[in-house]
């Protein structure tokens, strides 16, 4: 897939993430591909950075870091690092390495959402509205 410049990167070895987000993400209007290969993002960023990308890998800390790190070489578009868990200063090591943003699971797809929807608003899209039926952004009496 051509990624551009409405577009996230789901780079996931989770396929019920990857359909929750994906879906999601397209309801709104954006383009999401997703790839469980580190490889082929890194090609994906090389020929045109998505607006987003999400990692979610079961992968050691360390080489899930290593792929913050590879991608962040390649350009600075933003990257939403989603880890099982954060121990000390697992989430100090994430920003360094290149992480935009973390996220401890569970994951909520709204969650995911609106930090796209964000990162788009940033990007100056207008063509996205926020999301209207989040559990998280209903009013409270």
């Amino acid at each position: 897939m051509n990624m551009n410049q409405k577009s996230i990167l789901i780079l996931s070895d989770k396929n019920a993430s990857i359909l929750d987000w994906a879906g999601a993400f397209r309801q709104r209007g954006m383009d999401a591909a997703s790839t469980d290969s580190p490889a082929h993002a890194a090609r994906m960023w090389r020929s045109h950075p998505p607006l987003l990308t999400v990692i979610d890998l079961s992968l050691p800390f360390e080489e899930v870091l290593q792929v913050c790190r590879s991608l962040r070489a390649i350009s600075p578009a933003p990257i939403l690092l989603v880890l099982p868990s954060a121990h000390g200063n697992d989430i100090l090591e994430a920003w360094n390495a290149g992480a935009t943003e973390c996220i401890v699971q569970p994951a909520n797809p709204a969650v995911i959402l609106l930090k796209a929807l964000a990162w788009s608003m940033r990007a100056g899209w207008e063509t996205l509205e926020a999301p209207v039926s989040s559990p998280m952004m209903r009013e409270t009496a």
